[in-house]
């Protein structure tokens, strides 16, 4: 059953220091042809979704107490936020539905994340959507706001490796492997479906496929990395794009006619993430990013711009939300 919760939650129009600049800092090698600051806050500001056609963004952004809440952008290019959450929680990870006009996020609930959804013009009532004691990560909505597919925190696996003398087996290392599971939630009928095992699942352009990031040992087998995998919706076909040897990438993103994937990466012995493409096939992979900080949190438009969240030109840690212009 779903549990309404009905905050007061004002549709408070902030300047929150969001002037929007175009810029051009850009290192070389970096493959766009404009880059364009969309926020320009004091605080954090990271996880853009939506955004197409130049408008309804929608991200999340950290408060002076030092809670996160989702704000929303009719205009991605104006100065004008629009805060769709308050109170002292972390709120994370929004996905905006545009057939539905809602936006879904985690949610902090006293100790585990849980997932609600948000109506987008509205704002004033989040609806829960699970209730359980593990923790629910990064919902996306299916295209017509139909199913949302999540991931659900697990125990890790471990694996153990051993040191064999001549006399003795001795202990070296344990290896910790995430092991979360993906579900779909079919918001109609209530009915609840695990097709797999991963994180960061996101509903194809058609819902037919999902993509995700299935957790390995590294090439050395000396830690964890993420790989990128399709799924079919039903869980009976998959398919793996990257290896362990291209480095651990993550958080993975559709292009709008579902022939590619954006998707956030670290190279091996490299200490930042760098935003990437790739066909659907495994083929023609490309690095947009270069610049010497954390590109990371795709999302593509249907307009062909990705957004992404950088501490680039600022110290660091200090995240706010880019755009650039795919060169096709």
């Amino acid at each position: 059953m779903k549990k309404i919760l009905v905050f007061a939650i004002s549709l408070i129009a902030i300047g929150f220091n969001s002037c929007v600049t175009s810029y051009q800092m850009v290192s070389q090698g970096e493959s766009f042809d404009a880059l364009t600051k969309i926020t320009d806050s004091k605080k954090i500001c990271a996880f853009p979704n939506g955004g197409d056609n130049g408008k309804n963004l929608v991200f999340s952004a950290q408060d002076d107490d030092g809670a996160y809440n989702i704000y929303k952008k009719d205009n991605v290019l104006s100065s004008a936020l629009i805060q769709k959450t308050s109170g002292n929680n972390f709120n994370l990870c929004p996905n905006y539905c545009s057939s539905k006009d809602l936006i879904a996020f985690q949610y902090l609930a006293k100790t585990n994340f849980d997932i609600y959804y948000i109506n987008a013009s509205k704002g004033k009532a989040i609806t829960q959507i699970t209730s359980t004691e593990e923790n629910e990560y990064n919902p996306c909505f299916s295209s017509d706001g139909k199913m949302i597919v999540f991931e659900k925190g697990t125990s890790p696996k471990y694996y153990v490796k051993y040191k064999t003398t001549s006399n003795a087996i001795t202990y070296v290392k344990g290896v910790k492997i995430t092991e979360n599971q993906i579900w779909i939630k079919n918001l109609e009928s209530g009915e609840l479906k695990m097709i797999g095992q991963g994180s960061y699942p996101k509903f194809s352009p058609d819902d037919s496929k999902i993509v995700f990031v299935k957790y390995e040992l590294n090439k050395m087998k000396t830690s964890e990395t993420g790989t990128i995998c399709i799924i079919s919706n039903d869980g009976e076909s998959q398919s793996q794009i990257t290896d362990t040897d291209l480095g651990y990438a993550t958080w993975p993103n559709w292009s709008p006619d579902g022939k590619n994937i954006v998707f956030q990466l670290t190279k091996p012995n490299k200490l930042d993430s760098d935003i990437y493409t790739i066909e659907v096939d495994g083929e023609n992979l490309k690095q947009h990013t270069v610049n010497k900080s954390d590109d990371f949190a795709p999302y593509w438009t249907s307009d062909n711009y990705i957004f992404f969240t950088s501490d680039r030109g600022s110290k660091q840690g200090a995240y706010q939300i880019w755009r650039f212009k795919v060169v096709q």
